[in-house]
């Protein structure tokens, strides 16, 4: 479709994705690195929109809202609220990876057909767990239940370190 758009979003469950451009007309991306995500949903929250249409009140309005994918604005929003974005220009036979927790969005120059699928590596497990407990906060649905990470999960949590976990806690507030 000409000039279509994909608004502002992580990708489903907080995985990797890449995207490969088969033929058409060129395609812009904005996206940001995965360690401004708290300030992403932070500015998004309050320089984006109004309390009154958030379903989800405090931090986590912006990102319960995103889960949606409905939300459109221009990255110098974030720009002058000192979020990093990055601009690309996908062409014919190129690639474009997104890396998990990183809000993206972009439209394309004209026609064109695209191809794209989510997929892990091992260091993805404990995002897995980070979006299980996100989505379970916020009373959602996850796109992969806990109980299917399996084993995987429980390895990976062996193998994180002290920050990991303190991220955590500071993310879902929780106590001693």
């Amino acid at each position: 479709m000409l000039f279509s758009l994909f608004a502002w979003h992580v990708k489903d469950h907080y995985l990797y994705s890449i995207n490969y451009h088969h033929c058409g007309a060129s395609k812009t991306w904005f996206g940001m690195p995965s360690d401004a995500t708290l300030k992403f949903e932070k500015v998004v929250k309050e320089h984006v929109y109004a309390n009154d249409i958030l379903s989800v009140k405090g931090e986590d309005g912006a990102f319960d809202m995103h889960l949606g994918k409905t939300t459109l604005f221009p990255p110098n929003i974030l720009l002058e609220h000192d979020v990093p974005i990055l601009k690309a220009i996908q062409k014919l036979r190129e690639f474009v990876i997104t890396f998990p927790m990183s809000y993206h969005t972009g439209f394309s120059h004209g026609f064109n057909c695209d191809e794209a699928m989510n997929f892990a590596f091992g260091d993805w497990f404990p995002l897995g767990v980070i979006a299980s407990l996100h989505f379970a906060h916020l009373n959602r649905v996850p796109f992969i239940p806990h109980e299917q990470q399996g084993e995987a999960v429980n390895f990976a949590i062996g193998d994180c370190s002290l920050e990991f976990f303190i991220f955590l806690k500071k993310k879902f507030k929780v106590e001693n």
